[in-house]
């Protein structure tokens, strides 16, 4: 009978091994964290009103001001260098053409049923067609191409090279050279042609490129069993044209959100712990069933924002031992840019910023747990165990750590320049039909999340930021870690 009690105390112990401030922090969390306002956050930012909060759109305006207006209220200061909490990040902004037709000799070719473009202005070109090979730089070399429409095979030699990362260098090429047009003639194989339509044919936003010029015109067309790619080959003395409408590029500016914390330990306070999470999400899409058109992105990310923004208050009222940033990242969902920006432009110098506590998730499928993404790799895995553990949750490991999930996420964004950092999810135990009923789609709605679980989470986080933040000890990489490398060169060990 002893033996038994003696079981449970243990089992029921969660902070059995942690100092005294430990477990009293997680009982002032504990009473901290309100579900009314955690609701409220999640609420407000998933709303139907903002209408997803896409990147470059008034709504995503909307949810960046609500995010400033929060910190301002829990008297976070404003970063060096800004007026504001806002931080602008400049982005390229491609609007895809809405029509399109391109004749090579006899032959006409229509916008989507035949091309995409991954490069496009309006307007009309025309001139005479020259097949290029795969249209390299030495493909092109000793070739007169000035003023001419260039038609090459998609992809290289090498079948193992993804195409679509070599188009940037065949167009950077072709431009230079004068082309007046790049067409890449591609045979569907590993990727379908739906499947490149669904992610090229769209508003895309890039970094500004460092000599940013009038775009080429560059289009795939498509050639289902080769045949056209033959005939282009073989044809001599050719002449084409290209009519493009609606196409559009230009500079855009949209804002990460940061403010911060100053620490109470002067010996520590030169020290910067980030807690980051992304608000922006993907808009509006079309319904195909005519129902729900608004994606509102509750679980991704308004979730991760509101452990976030919960975070922030609760170190308003208990400053920690180092500086806190709250990093409210833009533009993750169009390829982590608003990080990027930040990581690339630091507020704070990243060789005094210690760590990255990053939230972001698909959702959940398991109410037990919170998943790390990067579980083992940096030197803070007892601390996530332990501050999950105090509200009842198992923290785990990746769970498809084949999908590289840590590298697709705003974490990678610090791992990249050195800085430790993990992402911290949901309970995800797979990829399944539970998970991807939400995950990027319209019935990502506030009212269909479970509560009691979304604010054990969010303690569950603000316990694990509070912990980061006052252990004496920096966090590190694991040893062996493909960024641990970058951890040296930042810190200089």
């Amino acid at each position: 009978m002893l033996r038994a009690r003696s079981l449970l105390l243990l089992l029921s112990g969660a902070f059995l091994y942690q100092p005294l401030w430990a477990q009293k922090a997680a009982s002032t969390v504990d009473a901290f964290v309100q579900p009314a306002q955690v609701k409220s956050h999640i609420e407000f930012l998933a709303a139907d009103e903002l209408r997803g909060r896409a990147t470059g759109t008034p709504e995503n305006a909307i949810a960046a001001r609500y995010l400033a207006e929060q910190y301002q209220a829990m008297g976070l200061l404003t970063p060096p260098g800004l007026d504001d909490y806002l931080q602008p990040v400049a982005l390229l902004k491609r609007v895809p053409p809405t029509s399109a037709t391109l004749t090579l000799g006899r032959e006409a070719f229509q916008l989507n049923q035949d091309l995409i473009f991954t490069s496009a202005r309006a307007g009309q070109y025309a001139g005479p067609v020259l097949f290029v090979g795969y249209g390299m730089p030495e493909d092109l070399a000793g070739k007169d191409v000035k003023g001419k429409i260039l038609v090459a095979q998609a992809g290289t030699a090498d079948p193992k090279q993804p195409f679509y990362h070599i188009t940037a260098q065949k167009k950077e090429a072709a431009s230079q050279a004068g082309a007046r047009a790049l067409i890449e003639v591609y045979t569907p194989q590993a990727i379908p042609w739906a499947g490149l339509l669904s992610y090229f044919g769209h508003t895309a936003f890039t970094p500004v490129p460092e000599n940013a010029a009038q775009p080429l015109p560059a289009a795939w067309l498509l050639d289902d069993d080769g045949s056209l790619l033959d005939r282009l080959r073989a044809a001599t003395d050719l002449t084409g044209s290209l009519t493009l409408a609606g196409a559009y590029e230009g500079e855009v500016t949209v804002p990460n959100v940061v403010g911060w914390i100053k620490g109470s330990d002067p010996a520590l306070r030169d020290q910067y712990l980030v807690l980051s999470a992304h608000f922006d999400h993907i808009g509006v899409q079309a319904a195909s069933d005519g129902g729900d058109s608004i994606y509102n992105g509750a679980r991704d990310n308004a979730l991760g924002v509101t452990a976030m923004l919960s975070t922030a208050a609760y170190f308003a009222k208990h400053p920690p031992k180092r500086s806190v940033v709250f990093l409210a990242c833009n533009a993750e969902e169009v390829g982590l840019l608003g990080s990027a920006w930040y990581a690339a432009h630091p507020l704070f110098p990243l060789k005094q910023t210690v760590f990255d506590l990053n939230s972001d998730g698909a959702g959940y499928n398991d109410t037990s747990k919170v998943t790390i993404i990067g579980f083992n790799r940096t030197s803070v895995t007892d601390l996530l165990t332990q501050s999950a553990a105090a509200y009842g949750l198992e923290a785990i490991d990746d769970p498809v750590p084949a999908q590289n999930l840590y590298d697709r996420s705003d974490n990678v964004s610090f791992a990249a320049q050195g800085v430790p950092s993990v992402n911290y999810a949901p309970g995800t135990t797979a990829f399944d039909e539970a998970l991807m009923k939400y995950y990027h789609q319209a019935a990502d709605e506030p009212a269909s999340l479970d509560y009691d679980y979304v604010v054990k989470f969010t303690k569950a986080f603000v316990l694990t930021a509070e912990q980061i933040a006052n252990q004496t000890k920096k966090p590190s990489w694991t040893k062996g870690d493909k960024y641990e490398a970058a951890g040296k060169a930042l810190y200089g060990k």
